[in-house]
């Protein structure tokens, strides 16, 4: 009978023991996310090693993954003056040194924190088109690459949709996808600055082949994660939403009438519109899609080519690639162009007003931006 009284004080002491230590874990979980919510941002862990920081008052979504070695991120930008405060909440994850920073696309409100984490040891790897940007970059490439966290295999893909720089990331043993801007639940689709609707398209379409059914879609802003099944709704509105544009613009209808159309307003509502329907983002997906083109012989546009110079040493390019007429300046800007006439071209995407004048001597460019004209001279 001894025996049997001290074999239910050793059973009792050790499942006190048990639960205590279950009690200290619960309280560890919980101090980490109360850590997390007293740095002021939104997080949702979406697998064991893989995070989405969102501040309330910085609407990107920044991944943060925590590698067998060290951490790597993706667009980590949530406020100007926020880059110290992500930090600390990184760190709250892990101490592991900080290898990488992916950005899905060169815009300020994605890359943004780059230089900041760069100082922290960081390389930048983007889409070799975000070296025309403004954006700080290390590691480009062109249409895949390939990271190995270690624990994790990390694919990038590039297809022109939202800009020219799309890097659509897929974590395979995680079997999630950092969509970028070419996915977003809170507004209408943004493929204007890029690839156009058949960029916009194709995107979603590889992302759509991408994992299985399970997949965790992370759009760039909005939700912090989404599903398969949304982002194949979101594919359907968007062909919708472009076949609507191009049925009224082709019937004559203006940008401003475009916008208030019932149908355009009833789509814009299925993506989550916060605001209005904006005539100049309709204005833009015409300008990207549905405008005319002058058509201008092979030996002209060649005559164009070459590299111009403004006034204080900055360059410009101009160059014909896969058919496209290209406008780029390392460190400012990419643009395809849309011949209007032999020697005057709109910006594709931009509105109506901006646009790149070439003499037919292809000695001299003219460029306004919508702010200013800048002149340039043929080398």
């Amino acid at each position: 009978m001894p025996h049997i009284y001290t074999l239910f004080f050793f059973v009792f002491s050790l499942s006190l023991t048990s639960c205590a230590k279950a009690n200290h874990e619960q309280k560890n979980t919980k101090a980490q996310s109360e850590d997390i919510q007293y740095a002021d941002f939104i997080h949702q862990q979406i697998t064991h090693n893989l995070h989405v920081f969102k501040s309330p008052d910085y609407n990107t979504n920044a991944g943060v993954f925590i590698g067998a070695e060290t951490i790597l991120l993706i667009d980590p930008m949530t406020g100007r003056n926020n880059h110290e405060n992500l930090l600390s909440a990184i760190r709250q994850l892990s101490d592991k040194p900080i290898s990488y920073v992916i950005n899905t696309h060169s815009h300020g409100d994605h890359s943004g924190a780059n230089s900041f984490f760069k100082e922290q040891g960081a390389s930048i790897i983007s889409q070799d088109n975000a070296k025309y940007s403004s954006a700080v970059t290390d590691i480009t490439f062109n249409d895949t690459y390939s990271i190995n966290m270690g624990n994790e295999t990390i694919e990038l893909y590039h297809i022109a949709a939202h800009t020219l720089d799309d890097a659509l990331i897929y974590f395979k043993n995680s079997n999630a996808i950092f969509m970028g801007d070419t996915y977003m639940t809170d507004t209408t689709p943004h493929f204007y600055y890029g690839g156009g609707s058949k960029g916009h398209q194709n995107i979603l379409n590889k992302a759509l082949t991408l994992g299985d059914e399970n997949t965790i879609i992370v759009p760039a802003h909005g939700k912090q994660s989404s599903n398969k099944p949304e982002l194949q709704d979101y594919l359907q509105n968007s062909i919708q939403w472009i076949e609507r544009i191009k049925k009224l613009y082709n019937v004559g209808m203006s940008a401003s009438e475009i916008s208030t159309d019932a149908q355009i307003e009833q789509l814009a509502r299925a993506f989550n519109l916060r605001f209005g329907v904006s005539s100049q983002s309709i204005e833009k997906t015409i300008s990207i899609d549905l405008m005319e083109e002058a058509d201008i012989s092979e030996a002209v546009l060649k005559q164009y080519e070459g590299t111009y110079e403004y006034e204080g040493g900055n360059t410009a390019e101009i160059l014909i690639v896969g058919g496209d007429i290209v406008f780029r300046s390392e460190g400012g800007y990419i643009y395809k162009l849309r011949p209007i006439s032999e020697d005057r071209f709109q910006l594709k995407g931009q509105l109506t007003d901006r646009y790149v004048s070439l003499q037919k001597s292809g000695s001299k460019l003219v460029f306004f931006n919508g702010r200013q004209t800048l002149t340039a001279q043929k080398r």
